[in-house]
């Protein structure tokens, strides 16, 4: 997500890269931020925020695309320099997402599960969809990405679930079915399936099947590259840049 956000920038002359951070065992450590492109941005690729030079916060925002626990990291260096925050990692707990909650009462924050518009599009949709499938229809959540997805079911999915789950004023928690194994006895009504493929190098596949009696009814978002993600992410900063003050928004807020 790196390298598209970085691509994606360089076309945009809203946008100028002022650093680049990656962990530790990265073997790009102290290489121009746009090597791979072919391209000299003068920006080396560090492992540390200390490492950035920060000149006018008023005009930065930070995009995280790294795990929870780096993330909340973050959290602190950007409240300190008063830098708003992009937020694309998945796979918070409840009391990690607490606390990127807490810090939006200091900064400008946008966290969202997928950065894609159309994701975010087909989240809208959802919400209006369901509504003509609760009686007579089963509902399955189905998703795959590449190996190296550490939260399963995807962010994508479960924000999927909980549009599903608050349409049909359901419970979450006792709705949503993560694995039939030896239950041996049928869905209950109510129940919202998921599914989970990681493999390969997906890059990102959902649907929400609608199961009646002699039909099926898809609602299907598929990402053939990662670009969407990047651009969505820099249509998030944009957003953020008209805040003033602090707040938590999600891409709903754009879209």
């Amino acid at each position: 997500m790196g390298r598209e956000i970085i691509k994606a920038l360089m076309k945009d002359n809203n946008f100028h890269l002022i650093g680049a951070l990656e962990n530790e065992n990265c073997v790009e450590i102290n290489q121009d931020a746009a090597k791979f492109m072919g391209q000299t941005t003068g920006i080396k690729i560090c492992t540390t925020v200390k490492k950035l030079s920060i000149i006018d916060n008023e005009k930065i925002v930070l995009i995280d695309f790294s795990s929870p626990k780096n993330t909340i990291k973050l959290l602190d260096f950007c409240i300190s320099n008063s830098i708003r925050m992009v937020i694309g990692t998945t796979g918070f707990s409840e009391k990690q997402l607490t606390v990127v909650k807490e810090a939006s009462k200091s900064i400008p924050i946008l966290c969202a599960p997928n950065m894609s518009l159309g994701v975010n599009k087909v989240f809208a949709i959802l919400k209006e969809a369901v509504k003509h499938f609760e009686h007579g229809y089963d509902i399955e959540i189905f998703e795959a990405h590449h190996r190296s997805k550490l939260d399963a079911p995807s962010g994508t999915a479960l924000k999927m679930g909980e549009i599903i789950a608050d349409s049909l004023r359901l419970n979450s928690r006792e709705s949503f079915c993560f694995s039939r194994h030896d239950r041996n006895v049928p869905r209950k009504k109510g129940e919202i399936g998921f599914s989970v493929i990681r493999g390969g190098n997906i890059i990102g596949e959902h649907k929400v099947i609608f199961a009646g009696h002699g039909e099926k009814i898809e609602i299907t978002h598929d990402s053939n590259s990662r670009e969407g993600y990047a651009l969505g992410a820099l249509e998030a900063a944009t957003f953020l840049m008209t805040k003033k003050t602090p707040g938590f928004f999600g891409m709903e807020d754009i879209i």
